[in-house]
């Protein structure tokens, strides 16, 4: 091989790389069925590299900065604290961006009597 199809070769990987973790930034939007109806999410995503940053809002309690936000290749995860009707909330994300979807599964710690402390919903892409 010469030195040249090298440099391309690694050029084209890195590129890849950068791609694939910027493929989370920007706006997504989410509607999750609750007890109480549909509720929808709106998510803002900026990435640094490994770091995810942004924010989430949703219909009942408006934007909340996300904390701890990583992302891998296509796979994210971060933590949203909020404090809601029924006392302080911790949400753990795990996510994979697939093109203009994104398939997100919440976790909730010490969830409140009726809320499931697990679900798995689809974020698009805003355009």
């Amino acid at each position: 091989m010469t030195l040249r199809y090298c440099i391309f070769v690694l050029i084209l990987t890195l590129t890849s790389l950068s791609v694939s973790a910027q493929g989370a930034a920007g706006k997504w939007n989410a509607s999750v069925e609750t007890q109480q109806g549909a509720m929808t999410m709106d998510f803002e995503f900026a990435v640094d590299g490994n770091n995810l940053t942004g924010s989430m809002s949703n219909s009942m309690m408006g934007a909340t900065p996300i904390t701890e936000g990583k992302i891998d290749g296509n796979n994210l995860s971060f933590i949203v604290s909020m404090q809601g009707p029924n006392g302080a909330m911790t949400m753990n994300y795990k996510g994979v961006v697939n093109g203009d979807e994104m398939t997100l599964t919440r976790t909730l710690q010490n969830p409140p009597e009726g809320i499931p402390p697990e679900r798995t919903f689809t974020a698009k892409r805003v355009k």
